[in-house]
């Protein structure tokens, strides 16, 4: 393709644009901008982080419809922007390192997806942009304009994630707001040069083109709304759902009036039930029936562990994208809060509620059901009651709610009260259930039509009380036994709650490992529940990530990386956890994930942390000194782990730059930090414990007095400073002050570790505080110290040497000047 003269005039201004966007950035970014890559390059990365599937998803189809249109845009401005800047992939290469820097931020992914479409929603429109472009100057300097959008984002994207670690603590939304609006501008602009252009001849062309606009646009309010997923949950409820289990709740009188009859006065039925009575598998058959019957029904499936499940706002983001398909009228009269909105996603819970508000007064259905699961589970759950109550205070109304809770609810709200009809799970579950099991029994060839198969079934049926989870573990556990002994045995002793049930199925389980699957079925259970122990602020996500994973299996595995690490989980995993993999086809990876088969699962688990250890079995001994074990895996990480060292060399080498391991950093550093803040230890009575807890706390005491844990200080102060971050001075404050209230503990082991940690922290504020940040929340005694055992002690000279090192990465007004370093 020849360039003309005027493109050749108009490059100069684009080759000035893009190395002003380049010039803020590092060497290494720059190159990276300038890589070759492809549109498989881009996705391959994306894939490649292994994010939960049903996030990984949403990423996808936001990315793909984008390939295409972007391709068609690469060659257009590729005649100038390759040959005059130098860039050899335009679109492609800094996409690639956009992704790659954002991989573990699912909030910017969506960012980046959402940009992509943003930008492309004018080109994709004009099918002869590219025969134009060669032509026609406005037609370039509008493609231009768009281009320059796109490389600022990415160079802003690249920029929040390399010139510090502030993407761990901070929000990309006010970058994301200017780059919006200029979008928003810049489009007017290219649909003005298509009109001019004659693109869009005749009136045939203006009405398809307004279509196309038309489908963008709605497509934008919905991934602005970003609703959660809740057709894959309703799949995987539905799959448990067995033949005529909800039958007698279906058929009851309350619920068939609430379906059909008129005048409801009281528009709310709220079911609950104990834990594991089925409850979410009947707000599944319930949304499935309601929609086989042609009625439309909207539903939100709440869960406590996924903070994208768990919130007001994104239970109500979710409600709306959904009437925003049934009826899609009502997409103009929100479309405009969305523009006003400028965010990437919905997140002020007051524009949410006016949209909603708005599309609600303006309905054309008679009547429309919201099936709302596991209310209990939200956040805020007296939100949730008072804005369905508010709903019942509408004059014709037309929403029927249907809600699932356990019976731990409460209502502070008289008026929530008043607006439902109570049912119990348990009233019409025992019937079901024992049909159930005689099903079971009857499929059992050891036992189907004998006198104990009878007995199976009275006796597990009375046991379940209620609970079809209980009913259907118990169940597996019977179909286990080899003979018809075992069976009897089994019901002389049938577990009592969840409690009995789970110990007993784990030690079951465990009796078939062998030494090496039992270490790593110890280690995912004192790693599965994140929240334990990373803070909220560094990863708000509440699920333990793939290459964390493997690298605790690595750790259990004597250091050795474990093969297949999808089918060991799959192994090591039951019946706690659940354990999903995907193969990925165009990488070659799996995908997978872990996660709790029900919450009393979740609660079973952190219920084990403070149980003799003679109650428990093998795999959960160590949840009673988790935060030590956890603590052992990190100290192998900063001293024999090839990834740390790794992660010490990118740190060293690149001038704010995002390294891939950071997260595992946190997970890691914060596993040794929950250790040294200890301030109780669990009684010990069980002697081969107290070996462990003795041989685990020497190794951490030797961490912390000597130069082995270098490696760890330095990482921690090269993110800190450089990130200007307090939280380290914090975290060392607050383990001297924990251990300083147990040095006379009486398990003498602990005893020694915490008067280390006294020391350890001593020399360590006070060093951070004569070089770093957060000097005002050390207290006055960390601030002075012995000089002469300060000279003496290596690891203190060996940490101040590290400190004086990287200081200079700290802001000018540090505060050397108000300590006297020896």
């Amino acid at each position: 393709m020849a360039i003309d003269p005027d493109v050749k005039n108009n490059s100069k201004t684009w080759q000035d644009a893009v190395q002003s966007f380049l010039s803020s950035l590092g060497p290494t970014e720059r190159a990276a901008f300038r890589a070759p890559a492809s549109p498989d390059d881009c996705t391959a990365v994306l894939l490649a982080t292994q994010r939960r599937k049903t996030k990984l998803t949403r990423i996808l189809d936001l990315m793909k419809p984008a390939i295409d249109p972007l391709k068609r845009f690469e060659s257009a401005i590729d005649v100038i922007v390759q040959v005059n800047a130098g860039i050899a992939s335009p679109i492609w290469g800094p996409l690639r390192i956009v992704i790659t820097l954002s991989a573990d931020h699912f909030r910017t992914l969506e960012s980046i997806a959402m940009i992509i479409h943003r930008i492309i929603s004018s080109l994709q429109r004009f099918s002869k942009y590219e025969e134009l472009f060669e032509k026609n100057k406005l037609v370039q300097d509008a493609i231009g304009a768009l281009y320059c959008d796109y490389l600022d984002f990415c160079v802003r994207v690249t920029r929040f994630y390399s010139s510090s670690f502030r993407s761990f603590f901070a929000s990309f939304d006010k970058d994301f707001r200017e780059i919006s609006d200029s979008i928003q501008l810049h489009s007017q602009n290219a649909d003005w040069a298509a009109h001019a252009a004659h693109i869009e001849e005749t009136q045939r062309e203006i009405e398809k083109a307004r279509a196309e606009r038309q489908v963008h646009e709605r497509g934008n309010i919905q991934r602005w709304l970003s609703p959660a997923t809740v057709d894959d949950d309703l799949q995987k409820h539905l799959s448990e759902y067995l033949p005529g289990s909800c039958d007698d709740l279906l058929a009851s009188e309350q619920v068939q009036s609430f379906i059909y009859s008129d005048g409801l006065k009281r528009p709310h039925i709220l079911l609950q039930g104990l834990p594991g009575s089925g409850k979410t598998t009947a707000a599944a058959f319930i949304v499935h029936h309601l929609k086989s019957q042609g009625l439309q029904v909207l539903c939100f499936f709440f869960k406590s562990s996924d903070v994208e499940k768990c919130a007001v706002l994104g239970c109500l983001r979710t409600i709306l994208a959904q009437l925003l398909r049934l009826e899609e009228h009502l997409y103009d009269l929100v479309e405009p809060i969305y523009h006003t909105s400028g965010r990437v996603i919905a997140d002020s819970l007051i524009e949410v509620q006016r949209a909603l508000s708005i599309t609600l007064e303006n309905l054309k259905a008679n009547r429309i059901f919201v099936i709302f699961d596991a209310l209990d589970e939200s956040s805020d759950s007296e939100e949730v009651l008072r804005w369905i109550a508010s709903q019942g205070d509408n004059e014709g109304q037309q929403l029927r709610f249907i809600s699932t809770s356990r019976t731990t609810l409460s209502f502070q709200s008289v008026s929530s009260y008043a607006h439902c009809t109570f049912l119990r799970m348990e009233g019409f579950e025992n019937n079901s259930i024992k049909r159930y099991i005689h099903s079971r029994v009857r499929n059992n060839p050891i036992i189907s039509g004998t006198d104990i198969g009878r007995e199976v079934t009275d006796f597990i049926a009375l046991a379940a009380n209620g609970l079809w989870l209980y009913a259907r573990l118990m169940m597996d556990e019977i179909d286990r036994l080899p003979s018809v002994g075992q069976i009897q045995k089994q019901l002389k002793v049938l577990p009592r709650g969840f409690t009995e049930l789970y110990t007993q199925i784990i030690r079951t389980t465990e009796v078939d490992f062998n030494p090496i699957e039992l270490r790593l079925a110890q280690q995912l259970h004192l790693w599965i529940d994140v929240n334990d122990y990373l803070p909220n602020s560094i990863w708000g996500g509440g699920w333990l990530r793939n290459d964390m994973l493997e690298l605790i299996f690595q750790y259990a595995n004597d250091g050795e990386a474990v093969h297949d690490p999808a089918r060991q989980i799959s192994r090591v995993s039951g019946p706690l956890l659940e354990s999903l993999t995907a193969e990925v086809k165009s990488i070659g990876l799996p995908v997978y994930e872990v996660d709790f088969i029900h919450h009393t699962a979740a609660q079973y688990l952190r219920e084990s942390n403070c149980l003799p250890a003679a109650q428990l079995p093998l795999i959960l001994r160590p949840r009673r000194l988790r935060h030590l074990y956890r603590a052992a895996v990190a100290i192998w990480y900063y001293t024999d782990c090839t990834q740390s060292e790794l992660l010490l060399k990118d740190l060293r080498e690149n001038k704010g730059g995002y390294t891939h391991f950071m997260i595992n950093y946190f997970e890691m550093a914060y596993g040794l930090w929950n250790a040294l803040k200890l301030d109780e230890f669990p009684e010990i009575r069980d002697p081969e414990e107290a070996r462990e807890a003795e041989l685990v706390l020497r190794k951490l005491t030797d961490f912390i007095t000597t130069p082995a844990c270098l490696r760890w200080i330095e990482s921690a102060i090269l993110i800190n400073y450089r990130g200007r971050f307090p939280h380290l001075i914090w975290n060392a404050v607050a383990s001297w002050k924990a251990a300083r209230k147990v040095i006379h503990h009486q398990f003498a082991p602990f005893a020694a570790f915490s008067k280390a940690r006294v020391r350890f922290c001593h020399h360590y504020v006070f060093i951070l505080a004569a070089t770093g940040l957060g000097r005002d929340s050390a207290p006055a005694e960390l601030l002075t110290i012995d000089e002469k055992d300060f000279l003496q002690d290596d690891l203190a000279q060996g940490i101040l040497s590290l400190s004086k090192r990287w200081r200079s990465l700290v802001s000018a007004n540090s505060y050397v000047e108000n300590i006297d370093l020896p």
